[in-house]
């Protein structure tokens, strides 16, 4: 993230009703009539104006559907602050951390301290994340990088067996999206169901109990031209068995995929 592009994030989360407004995104997506009811004391000038400001900073992604406009919550500036402001430091703040723990716990002999976990609750409905992420890199070098060297970027964390052969995804119809264990092994993710060659791709695969389900996830690829750069637009809409703690770490996933993996190699 360049210096301009962190100027305005900080200026966007400077403020308080804008602050309120990503805390409401992050329950998930709302329109814009629905985000101004929370404000009465605004008006909805005022809300779109500092709705404005988040979707320049990148903080807010914005889907029509019909006359409606949806407004997604976009965490990847937001990661890219931390990664450069906060995770620096963990080591300084994690070492005075354990030193006030083991203080504490030696005062209070056996006694030990815990949180207390809040309960998950768990629904039958549909969850949706909507994610951008701007490469300096025209429109077919990262087609190419997603579609055809994915096995070259995709981190070994992410694969289900400790040695696999690769990760490919088929941008063909009826193409798939799989992790080759070789020998004929492997774990398919999805299926091509949708391709518009150099602008977008549609998937739909299901999740097991084991990953988080049952659900099934459609998802989608959309490449934009920006000058000289390519946002790439990352829609994940799930049906089923839905969690806070899946849906926060499939948003933590696609981050990590597009905005560190990815990133890394194509701007390498």
């Amino acid at each position: 993230m360049d210096s301009s592009a962190s100027d305005a994030v900080w200026r966007a989360l400077a403020d308080p009703t804008r602050r309120r407004i990503l805390d409401l995104l992050r329950d998930g997506p709302r329109t814009t009539g629905g985000l101004c009811e929370p404000f009465r004391r605004l008006s909805r000038f005022a809300v779109m104006k500092h709705l404005a400001i988040l979707e320049s900073a990148g903080l807010v992604v914005v889907r029509r559907r019909g006359r409606e406009r949806w407004n997604h919550l976009n965490a990847v500036p937001i990661r890219a602050i931390y990664e450069r402001w906060v995770r620096p430091y963990e080591a300084v703040w994690a070492t005075g951390l354990l030193s006030l723990q083991r203080h504490i716990e030696g005062r209070k002999g056996d006694k030990t301290m815990a949180a207390k976990k809040s309960k998950t609750k768990i629904d039958f409905g549909v969850a949706r994340i909507e994610l951008e992420f701007t490469y300096s890199a025209d429109v077919k070098r990262v087609w190419k990088a997603l579609f055809s060297e994915t096995s070259k970027w995709w981190p070994a964390e992410f694969y289900n067996v400790p040695s696999p052969k690769g990760f490919h995804i088929e941008a063909k119809l009826g193409g798939r999206m799989y992790e080759d264990w070789g020998n004929g092994a492997g774990l398919v993710w999805g299926n091509v169901i949708g391709v518009d060659p150099g602008k977008s791709v549609d998937l739909i695969g299901y999740l097991t109990p084991a990953f988080g389900g049952p659900a099934m996830a459609m998802l989608k690829f959309t490449f934009k031209k920006s000058g000289k750069k390519t946002t790439l637009q990352v829609s994940d809409t799930s049906f089923g068995q839905i969690t806070d703690a899946k849906l926060e770490s499939t948003r933590e996933g696609w981050m990590w995929l597009f905005d560190k993996s990815m990133r890394k190699f194509l701007e390498k």
